[in-house]
């Protein structure tokens, strides 16, 4: 979700379809509804000090009548400063890098398969956008698995990028999440999901980012 689509829900501005999206995204991502309310909470405040009269206050005492246009214009720009900086120098919530796929929707996009394939050296390639990955192997459905997801480095070593915990297999020859390509830099990832409260060996998937 972007700025804009933020002011113009928060405008109003938003159709009943998109709006409906928008409050289901919000429902999933509390960090992004943090900052929905935040933009509601702004314009209705400075909505507020808009409808203010200081008429008065003219009639009554000329003296507080100027206080009073004072602080108006204080309240406004003390709110507009706090705009400001939310806008252009708080970090907002974005998409996680990896996420459990939640909504039938997300398998309408694009798909990359992963599967351990004796004699192919086909290397995988991630796809820009939000990539459904979906990791192909014989997985236990009364189990959970968590999903590390791993930057190799040329120097062999190894950044960690995201990490999901219990996730739980889609059917006993699929699992699935959701990778945010875009966040990614290029270079070689792997998937290595690992058997929760299990001594086997993990699985390695491996795909580059172009």
């Amino acid at each position: 979700m972007n700025q804009h689509l933020l002011e113009q829900y928060v405008s109003g501005r938003m159709g009943e379809a998109e709006a409906c999206a928008f409050e289901e995204y919000c429902l999933v991502n509390t960090e992004f509804a943090k900052q929905v309310e935040y933009e509601q909470r702004l314009k209705a405040g400075i909505a507020l000090v808009a409808r203010g009269s200081t008429a008065e206050f003219v009639r009554s005492n000329p003296h507080v009548a100027r206080w009073s246009v004072a602080a108006a214009a204080g309240i406004l720009l003390s709110l507009f400063g706090l705009y400001y900086v939310w806008t252009y120098h708080v970090p907002h919530a974005t998409k996680p890098v990896m996420a459990a796929v939640t909504r039938d929707e997300q398998r309408s996009g694009s798909t990359l398969r992963l599967a351990l394939v004796r004699g192919d050296e086909s290397v995988a390639l991630l796809q820009d956008g939000s990539v459904r990955v979906e990791i192909v192997g014989l997985f236990d459905l009364a189990h959970h698995y968590t999903i590390a997801l791993d930057r190799l480095e040329k120097n062999k070593e190894v950044e960690t990028v995201a990490t999901l915990y219990s996730q739980h297999p889609t059917s006993p020859v699929s699992l699935e999440v959701m990778i945010e390509s875009d966040q990614l830099r290029p270079g070689t990832y792997s998937l290595q999901v690992r058997k929760q409260a299990s001594d086997e060996e993990p699985l390695d998937f491996s795909f580059v980012k172009p």
